[in-house]
């Protein structure tokens, strides 16, 4: 072993012992903390890299490794031993940076492992070399595996050592205030280049579902199998649980006659500190009018027939201004609506940049609104007032060496379409 020139035992041998070295330091110092790359330490260590590599080509006659890992019995141990740590951290839950590791030896949080760390790199050492000598000794044929090698290069490195520099932050923006601070992970207070003033919140949501629930418990019936009647605009009657349900008044957007009878001419800080109990009592008696306010809900009239017996009232799931409202078929059952569940919801915005520019914006989840460096997601939204929400949770994310890490995956794509061709033409 060792004689040269070294074969794939001596290539394994090194995976090994990268192995081993990383296990120690990860027993002596722990794990590898990515924001000592903050800028510019990132972009330090990538030129120190870089030179690095070019040192290493320049010594290659003189010092053997070198030149060893340019060669195919250096390249397959490691791939294959990256792979083997791979296929552990795809299997193993992984925390976020910031967080210890949830196991003793820190698969979950590979990658911050330095073994892993130890073998990427090592790989990333063998793809640089590999592409410096082709450039070196260019030939025409090499084209596809040069774009391949360099993508693969920047991929790696920027997408590792920005990852440093990436902010992911939450902002809570209020209806018409704008709003330049932001919280990350730990509650920390960020000013940022941009403000955001909400301008408008939407929610659409899924039709309303009635179930038949346990009094006691609260559990929705049948225990083993709950079921459920979707009131969609044409519906109009439906079998739950031998109960014949039907429709005959549906408001979407509706307030109890008993609390617009109170409320007329109340402050709105005075309704939230009405005695819901009390107004419950009264919502069945006095019915539902439209309102196309703040904290309606929607309403619907049931009759409810079982045999001979006809229970009649109105349903509603309630909203942060009143209480739930169900409709009792017996004494152990009944009838309500869940809380509807939100389709899609968005917020229209006004986003200030230093420079004094305005502009307007819709932000949706998964749709998001980009600004510089910045991008804003949709995030949540105050879930006790529902549709009526006056408030927005956004995701800010700034990734600067994004566009570098695409352009490195652009790359490597184009070096295997390239390969693909060449290999086409050979045949």
């Amino acid at each position: 072993m060792w004689k040269k020139p070294w074969k794939y035992r001596e290539g394994i041998a090194i995976s090994i012992g990268l192995l081993i070295t990383g296990a120690l330091l990860q027993v002596s110092i722990g794990a590898l903390e990515w924001g000592m790359f903050m800028w510019p330490a990132n972009i330090i260590a990538l030129i120190v890299l870089v030179v690095l590599l070019a040192l290493f080509y320049a010594l290659r006659d003189k010092v053997y490794l070198f030149k060893f890992m340019t060669q195919v019995e250096a390249a397959v141990p490691a791939l294959a031993t990256a792979s083997i740590l791979t296929i552990i951290m795809g299997l193993s839950r992984q925390v976020p940076e910031g967080h210890p590791a949830m196991d003793p030896v820190g698969f979950s949080k590979m990658l911050s492992f330095w073994p892993f760390i130890l073998i990427y790199l090592w790989n990333i050492i063998i793809v640089a070399e590999v592409f410096i000598h082709q450039l070196m000794n260019f030939q025409k044929r090499y084209i596809p595996s040069m774009v391949s090698h360099l993508g693969l290069f920047i991929f790696v490195t920027c997408g590792t050592l920005g990852s440093a520099d990436m902010q992911r932050l939450k902002m809570y923006c209020e209806e018409g205030k704008a709003e330049w601070r932001a919280l990350d992970n730990y509650q920390q207070v960020h000013e940022l280049p941009l403000a955001v003033e909400l301008t408008r919140f939407t929610i659409d949501e899924y039709p309303p579902k009635l179930a038949i629930f346990d009094s006691k418990s609260g559990n929705a019936l049948p225990a083993d199998k709950p079921q459920n009647l979707i009131i969609e605009p044409e519906f109009t009657s439906g079998e739950l649980m031998g109960w014949t349900i039907s429709k005959e008044k549906y408001i979407e957007d509706a307030m109890p006659v008993a609390m617009m009878r109170m409320l007329r001419g109340m402050p709105e800080q005075m309704m939230q500190r009405m005695k819901m109990d009390d107004l419950g009592m009264r919502i069945n008696a006095d019915g539902f009018v439209e309102y196309k306010e703040k904290g309606a809900a929607t309403a619907i009239l049931i009759r409810a027939q079982k045999g001979k017996v006809v229970k009649r009232g109105w349903i509603t799931s309630g909203s942060y201004m009143f209480p739930m409202s169900t409709l009792k078929l017996d004494g152990n059952t009944e009838l309500a609506m869940s809380s509807r569940e939100p389709l899609r919801y968005a917020s229209d915005v006004k986003i200030y940049t230093k420079d004094g520019k305005a502009e307007q914006a819709h932000i949706e989840v998964n749709k998001p609104y980009s600004v510089g460096s910045w991008k804003i997601y949709q995030f949540d939204y105050n879930k006790e007032q529902g549709k009526w929400s006056s408030l927005s949770v956004f995701e800010l994310v700034s990734d600067p060496w994004l566009p570098a890490t695409y352009f490195g995956l652009y790359l490597l794509l184009a070096g295997a379409v390239l390969m693909f061709i060449t290999a086409g033409r050979k045949h």
